[in-house]
């Protein structure tokens, strides 16, 4: 029998609905996409909106694609974010191309390098940024050329930003901005969201918080935002979907330690897992709450030490024994690392670390830059799959 009639006749004898149980067990995204373009009733099957949905859910670290990172060098003679690529492919290039040139094409004479506009986070393929003559925000696609205009927040005392854009259509997102008034004890959230009509800003949230944030840059995972405080001992968390702000107490030995917030399966949405590197080694650290307003930490899982093949890559130094690796990032499972002025990514899943540079990356800011789940191939209608 023929790969396509046997393809037929496995759907006719399972049904849509059980195809699609045989199909979200696939291991990758990539698998999902081979098994849809065996034969139609297979494509139809896997096209379905809620089922891609799920998938995504099942396989949150891997479904956006990733095409690099945007290099940021913070200062008042910012020029436009350098886009670095994952992939040697052409395809990956190409995009990777057209985004750059995308980022340096915004309204009003684009990013010239004289400081016009500030990058505030990147999700999914989408980028918020703002307009520092203006002050006004807006979102752009730099690969469908869409940019979206949003009014400025009402503060001028915004610490910390985060883009929560959804996986599977463009049309929807969430900015928050996270302020403090001068002198004053609280944070509070400020919220604009897609679905709500008109685009407004509501505020939404506050918390008593002394410490200041360490940055505007938020860490990502499971619809919440996550921001390091000053002295290392807590972090604060904001969720997009409560809308509520909670505090959360680190261990001792991560407080001195560069880490992200890394995305789990479904059934640990109720656990905050941290990615970090201590002793050239990856590590996977699971925090729950302990019932007393407090989080018990382990830690669930170590990598092999990467000393040896960092010295491999470079000559050896004073530097290279020293300084560990920092992590920067962590997208579509992979994660970006730093060492003094180099920058690495780690596979998470093969284990293999790659250059991305070997100079200039001492203080710039790291954007992942992913597109987004699932492709046009699976969605071909943009259904908010």
């Amino acid at each position: 029998m023929a790969p396509a009639a046997a393809a037929v006749t496995v759907t006719v004898v399972l049904g849509d609905d059980l195809l699609r149980e045989v199909f979200v067990r696939l291991p990758t995204p990539d698998d999902l996409v081979r098994a849809a373009a065996a034969c139609k009733p297979f494509l139809h099957a896997a096209r379905s909106p809620p089922f891609l949905r799920r998938f995504r859910r099942l396989h949150p670290s891997s479904c956006p694609r990733l095409l690099g990172c945007l290099l940021l060098r913070p200062g008042p003679d910012s020029a436009a974010p350098q886009f670095l690529t994952s992939s040697s492919s052409s395809s990956t290039a190409g995009l990777a191309h057209a985004a750059a040139i995308a980022l340096s094409d915004l309204p009003g004479g684009g990013w010239l390098g004289d400081s016009t506009w500030q990058l505030l986070d990147c999700r999914n393929g989408r980028v918020l940024v703002k307009n520092l003559l203006s002050h006004e925000l807006g979102i752009t696609d730099p690969l469908s050329r869409c940019y979206i205009v949003l009014p400025a927040p009402p503060t001028k005392t915004a610490v910390g930003w985060g883009l929560v854009a959804d996986d599977g259509d463009s049309s929807v997102f969430r900015a928050v901005c996270i302020s403090r008034y001068a002198a004053s004890r609280e944070l509070r959230a400020l919220v604009l969201s897609s679905g709500d009509g008109e685009l407004t800003w509501a505020d939404v949230a506050s918390i008593s918080c002394q410490p200041d944030l360490t940055g505007f840059r938020a860490m990502q995972a499971n619809r919440s935002l996550y921001w390091k405080l000053e002295g290392g001992e807590r972090m604060v968390a904001f969720s997009t979907v409560t809308m509520e702000f909670s505090m959360l107490d680190l261990p001792p030995s991560l407080r001195e330690l560069s880490f992200d917030i890394i995305e789990k399966r479904e059934e640990d949405r109720n656990v905050v897992h941290l990615l970090t590197m201590s002793g050239f080694c990856i590590e996977v650290w699971a925090g729950t709450g302990d019932g007393d307003c407090g989080m018990a930490w382990r830690r669930v899982d170590k990598s092999v030490r990467f000393h040896k093949l960092v010295k491999q890559m470079f000559r050896p130094s004073v530097q290279s024994y020293q300084d560990e690796l920092d992590v920067v990032g962590v997208a579509a499972n992979v994660m970006f690392v730093r060492q003094w002025d180099n920058l690495f990514y780690i596979d998470l899943e093969t284990m293999k670390l790659r250059v991305l540079a070997k100079k200039g990356c001492s203080s710039v800011l790291i954007y992942p830059y992913t597109i987004a789940w699932p492709p046009s191939f699976l969605n071909p209608g943009g259904q908010g799959a």
